[in-house]
């Protein structure tokens, strides 16, 4: 087991973290007004994570297939935040790219190359949580 800063947990399936899993920030807007000069205006009223697709460099098979089995729906995510905290999203897996490349080590396990999956975050938090 790598550990639980090295995994994260999408629906029930302890996956690999994959590369460059790097969360950011997306604020939510009210009251958006456009001014007769072009100007933008609106109301921060929260915040959610930025949709994020995950790349992974070497994936095994059971966790390619843990991957394969996501439908569409959202489904509880899991991972370490840059705080270290333990914190769980509801994502929607929107799509999964795939140019592999299958691996097979000499005891016979077979790994994968190549994997991308594409992830919507759909909490929303207060500003208080930022």
């Amino acid at each position: 087991m790598l550990g639980v800063f090295n995994t994260i947990n999408i629906g029930g399936k302890e996956i690999y973290r994959g590369n460059e899993f790097a969360l950011q920030r997306d604020y939510i807007y009210a009251g958006e007004i456009t001014t007769c000069t072009g100007k933008f205006c609106a109301d921060v009223v929260a915040w959610k994570y930025a949709d994020l697709t995950i790349q992974w460099d070497n994936l095994p098979q059971d966790q390619l297939q843990a991957i394969l089995d996501l439908d569409g729906q959202s489904v509880n995510m899991t991972f370490s935040n840059e705080k270290n905290e333990t914190v769980t999203e509801a994502v929607i897996p929107t799509t999964i790219s795939a140019k592999v490349t299958r691996l097979t080590d000499p005891q016979g396990n077979i790994a994968w190359q190549g994997i991308g999956l594409q992830l919507k975050f759909i909490n929303a938090h207060s500003l208080k949580e930022a």
